[in-house]
């Protein structure tokens, strides 16, 4: 069995310069969050890590109770609100897991989403629904999105839908429904897009541009962030501003959500919230 890192707060981990995993981004992430002192949808962060391993052929032989046990020790250490990170590294002679934190980055207060990105996505790369560390692209077209004053950006795909954000999966409402980009658009399957999926009735389809512009709301998600309303679509001419905050769908669909995520989170003892709440 290979040995779990766990990157305390205030230490460092060593990487060697010429392994794949530092030269070349080859590894997988997952962001967690933990939110009260409990860690959410554990078990759907870490099949999507394993089935990402199977895929790009990176040995993930970690028995899943053994990094749990990890994530534990590491929240122990971090406030009850915090995100918390494993990354799959590819190296020599063995893979690497690494358990480590960041800090929880704030929310804006108005949230803007770039719908000109330049970049197009690939849904035929063979990167196409991974979370990797070659995460290059993503931050250019993150890059663009706060140099327009946005927390994301649309990318469309090659045959012109849309796909996903650099940061974030997008949601839309629009004649009385749900709708979200399917799968095939080469989008990565986000954990909490899934979530967000056994909490609402969703059609999931391929979309263009013109959908989310004349969309009554629009939404992005992630693991950090949940579900967020979308403030405006900043657009070539000018923005679209949307009421995504103030539309019923949203708090339905926050209280539905909030719900399913307290059935699925882990208590984890000994942070902060967890002595607290005793």
């Amino acid at each position: 069995m290979s040995s779990i890192e766990i990157v305390f707060p205030g230490t460092r981990l060593q990487l060697d310069p010429e392994s794949p995993g530092f030269a070349h981004g080859f590894g997988l992430f997952e962001t967690l969050r933990l939110r009260g002192g409990r860690l959410e949808l554990w078990s759907s962060h870490w099949q999507r890590l394993v089935d990402s391993a199977a895929v790009l052929g990176v040995a993930c032989n970690y028995d899943a109770g053994a990094v749990l046990e990890a994530v534990r020790q590491l929240a122990q250490a971090l406030p009850a609100e915090a995100v918390i990170k494993l990354s799959l590294l590819q190296t020599s002679p063995s893979p690497r897991l690494v358990v480590y934190s960041r800090p929880l980055m704030a929310q804006p207060a108005t949230l803007g989403l770039l719908l000109d990105c330049p970049f197009t996505l690939n849904e035929n790369s063979p990167l196409a629904g991974h979370k990797t560390h070659n995460y290059l692209e993503n931050l250019l077209v993150l890059q663009c999105a706060r140099a327009a004053g946005c927390l994301d950006a649309v990318r469309l795909n090659t045959q012109g839908h849309l796909a996903e954000g650099a940061i974030s999966n997008l949601f839309f409402y629009r004649d009385a429904a749900w709708h979200t980009p399917a799968l095939s658009c080469g989008l990565l399957p986000g954990v909490m897009r899934g979530a967000l999926l056994v909490c609402l009735e969703v059609q999931q389809g391929h979309y263009r541009t013109a959908d989310l512009a004349g969309a009554e709301a629009v939404f992005v998600s992630n693991s950090t962030l949940g579900l967020q309303p979308v403030d405006y679509l900043h657009g070539k001419l000018q923005p679209i501003r949307l009421q995504s905050r103030t539309h019923a769908c949203y708090a339905q669909a926050r209280q539905l959500l909030a719900d399913s995520l307290a059935a699925r989170s882990i208590a984890l003892a000994g942070t902060a919230s967890s002595v607290a709440t005793r």
